[in-house]
């Protein structure tokens, strides 16, 4: 049975769309000209440059062969749970607890990687985390349980 290169068909279309978005959305700000570029020049070009690029690899994706689309829906879950986890436990748990949280549940996805290895990830991600977030950026977030 002959399929179409589905992969390329789906990620050229969600490239599509972002820029197609991304190039409607930039619409409401100022334009400006090439020598005096407005707000809304940016997100406008570079959305046209993205919707364009999804063409060129969804088009011709189309008329080649490719493998079936296979999910696999207990990453997909626990990539999503890591998600929602870390989005429901950012103030109560604070930052550096959710991300740890996050991370080890998204991390189970992996079969190969083994506890030890989540928790040096986990502590690897939290740290930079902490660093870009709180030290780097100054974002006003609760690091700790207990400095909310």
């Amino acid at each position: 049975m002959s399929h179409k290169d589905t992969h390329d068909i789906v990620g050229g279309l969600a490239l599509t769309a972002l820029g197609a978005f991304a190039a409607f959305y930039g619409q409401q700000y100022e334009f400006g000209s090439l020598n005096r570029m407005g707000p809304g020049y940016f997100p406008v070009a570079l959305g046209l440059i993205v919707a364009v690029l999804g063409l060129f690899i969804a088009v011709p994706a189309f008329f080649r062969r490719g493998e079936p689309i296979h999910i696999e829906w207990k990453t997909l879950a626990l990539v999503l749970g890591s998600i929602v986890a870390f989005a429901l436990t950012l103030k109560t748990l604070g930052l550096v607890l959710a991300t740890v949280l996050a991370v080890i549940i998204s991390s189970l996805a992996d079969n190969d990687t083994r506890w030890k290895g989540r928790l040096i990830i986990a502590a690897g991600v939290a740290t930079i985390t902490y660093l870009v977030f709180i030290r780097g950026l100054s974002m006003v977030l609760p690091v700790w349980p207990w400095s909310n």
